[in-house]
């Protein structure tokens, strides 16, 4: 029944008490996600068959129900079915005399079946199906229409817009590229002397500047044993929302090293960050509700900012739920990410912020605390997360009711008209609260070290062309200003002739660092872009994780080959650890065929990477062939301008309604 399906029914009443036993307080468990948009559950065929047989006997008047209440009505229907049961019984044992023939008393007419046959009856539960899984759709359709994960998905201006967000990032950044390397290059001037590797300090010799000496990848260090055996998910120290989203990168086989002291973004691969993280300036806004839209949610922190608001907002995409999973993660929530003019603008916010926290838990202790106001260290006594109040009273903005599109109110009601009272013509506020971490972001930017194989220096020089050719196909595409494109960043990098003799590595790292920050790229994992800044941040692309180079990495090879080609274990994207394994199980259970297992093993690594820098030499191609004009495809650019420009045509004569001309 309805009840049971929205109640749990008793099993999970049941529960229901025996949890209150233990805590005190009963707590109702949260429903599943699909009771938002049915009011009773899917029926198989046979109770769907019974519900039909049940309305037939309703329509033909041979079933009565007393309507004086729902236990004499089950009462009812129970001593109903005894009856029946009752009466077949005699009559299956008194009906037929010896003779075979039936007594005087006859029983009444069976009805006409349901169906012709087994055949239309499948055919009827196949349209009762495809009937209720359409009316499912239009309720979550229509409950969702205004949010912003579902516009993104669905609507073309969305993803135009989006694109188009994203090329000025990508500019912004390549100017702040720039930046990174001028005040190298001044301090280089200045007389500083640029910083050596802490763990390899004649690792490709001295460094130009320190700008060249953080792009450096090839300085990564064999992960620990106990990290082997942790997946990255496991240990993200971020909020339940983040541990139980979908990461595409997210894999046993993917060794990331965060925590790992030798690897951290501390040490190594600082100019991979990007700007505002390596500045410091970004914050992270996590269980943000769906219909909670990026412009409401920098207009409550614009609230709080007594320096400068936020320059820009992105958010990761939702969670959505699937078969098999788990978790206490919230369905179509997201995790925000903003972004501020400077340092000082964020802390700024988080002091605000922290105040109204204060004052609206203690308030009627704020007096106190202006007479005694407390000291503060720094950031010292404020918490890691901090609650953010936001106005998501409607994602256009709108405050008043409009009947009519002209700003007419919506006609009396019957009450109304009694009581001769106006019409509230306010739309009913709607809040809901995020939370807003305090912490860092740079420090927990995930590290990975690649394979050797992966790794080796044979395959640098190859590398290190395929990366200009996509860093400069994408810097057309995206329409990259001329002085901020990698080729113009390089030449400023190493003027003159000093560009021919630079080692290979150095280039590649530099170009590494150029396409992740500026183009969302990630060479080592995929060859792939992300869509948006806000994916890469929450670690739902690839490009959020940078990835090191293993030290040492033709020794280690060598070695290797010597020793029946037992290459040492390494986390990295290029490698899957069980598939290793039974590769070295197989190398002891052969005589003669060890080597030549763990080269096929090795070179499947190679071949994987070299599978993947192809397509997305094929992906940039296609990209240059459409041209810089195209954001996304022909199709849904053409349909995002048509959208747009119906929408501007609607804003004009919507003035045109509301306007009073003096």
């Amino acid at each position: 029944t309805k009840r049971e399906y929205h109640g749990g029914g008793d099993r999970h009443r049941h529960h229901h008490h025996r949890h209150e036993s233990h805590h005190g307080r009963g707590k109702s468990s949260k429903p599943h996600p699909s009771e938002k948009y049915a009011v009773e559950p899917m029926l198989c065929q046979f109770l769907w068959k019974k519900e039909l047989e049940k309305d037939a006997k309703m329509a033909r008047g041979e079933e009565t129900l007393d309507k004086a209440g729902e236990g004499e009505r089950d009462s009812a229907m129970d001593q109903q079915k005894s009856n029946e049961d009752s009466e077949e019984n005699n009559a299956s044992s008194n009906n037929i005399d010896q003779e075979g023939e039936p007594n005087g008393e006859q029983s009444p007419p069976e009805p006409d079946p349901l169906f012709e046959s087994p055949e239309a009856e499948a055919e009827a539960y196949a349209d009762y199906n495809m009937k209720y899984c359409l009316n499912y759709v239009r309720t979550f359709f229509n409950h969702h229409l205004d949010d912003p994960w579902f516009r993104q998905r669905l609507s073309p201006l969305e993803a135009f817009r989006r694109a188009r967000k994203e090329r000025l990032r990508s500019n912004a950044e390549a100017a702040e590229f720039r930046k990174d390397i001028l005040n190298s290059l001044e301090e280089q001037q200045s007389g500083v002397i640029p910083k050596k590797d802490p763990d390899c300090p004649d690792y490709l010799g001295p460094p130009k500047c320190n700008f060249v000496s953080g792009c450096r990848l090839g300085v990564g260090t064999k992960p620990t044993a106990s990290l082997i055996a942790t997946p990255f998910y496991r240990r993200r120290t971020h909020s339940h929302y983040d541990d139980d989203a979908p990461h595409e990168d997210d894999s046993p086989h993917h060794i990331v090293l965060q925590g790992e002291d030798r690897n951290r973004i501390e040490r190594h691969a600082k100019s991979h960050l990007h700007s505002f993280i390596k500045s410091d300036a970004c914050v992270k806004i996590v269980d943000v509700p769906p219909h909670a839209t990026d412009e409401q949610i920098s207009a409550s922190l614009a609230e709080h900012c007594t320096v400068k608001p936020p320059s820009a907002v992105w958010s990761s995409a939702v969670f959505v739920p699937k078969e098999k999973t788990s978790g206490s993660a919230d369905p179509y929530h997201r995790t925000v990410y903003a972004v501020f003019p400077s340092r000082e603008a964020k802390d700024n916010l988080i002091e605000n912020l922290h105040r109204a926290n204060e004052d609206a838990s203690r308030g009627h202790h704020r007096e106190r605390e202006e007479r005694h106001p407390r000291i503060r260290d720094g950031r010292d006594g404020i918490p890691g997360v901090l609650h953010l109040d936001v106005d998501c009273t409607d994602v256009y903005g709108r405050r008043q009711v409009d009947a009519d599109g002209k700003g007419g109110a919506p006609p009396l009601t019957e009450e109304q008209k009694a009581s001769k009272k106006e019409p509230d013509l306010k739309l009913p506020t709607r809040r809901c609260t995020v939370f807003v971490s305090t912490a860092s972001l740079a420090p927990s930017q995930p590290v990975s070290v690649l394979s050797a194989a992966v790794s080796s220096r044979a395959r640098i020089a190859q590398d290190r062309d395929s990366v200009s050719t996509i860093a400069l196909t994408l810097d057309q595409v995206r329409e990259i200003k001329a002085g901020n494109r990698l080729d113009d960043l390089l030449r400023l990098l190493y003027p003159g002739n000093e560009l021919e003799n630079v080692d290979d590595e150095d280039i590649l790292d530099v170009s590494i660092a150029y396409l992740r920050r500026v183009h969302l790229f990630s060479f080592y994992n995929g060859c792939t872009a992300a869509s948006d800044v806000g994916n890469v941040l929450s670690g739902q692309h690839p490009a959020g994780t940078i990835h090191l180079r293993l030290r040492d990495a033709d020794e280690i090879l060598r070695k290797a080959a010597e020793e029946k080609g037992d290459i040492p274990m390494t986390g990295g994207v290029d490698e899957e650890k069980n598939e290793d394994n039974e590769n070295l199980e197989d190398d002891d259970n052969e005589d003669s065929s060890g080597n030549e297992g763990k080269a096929v093993a090795k070179d499947m690594l190679v071949m994987r990477l070299n599978e993947s820098i192809s397509k997305a030499l094929d992906h940039v191609k296609m990209l240059a062939y459409r041209g810089s004009s195209c954001l996304i495809d022909e199709e849904t650019d053409s349909a995002a301008r048509a959208i747009e420009l119906q929408e501007q045509q609607t804003k004009n004569e919507w003035i045109e309604n509301h306007g009073i001309i003096d």
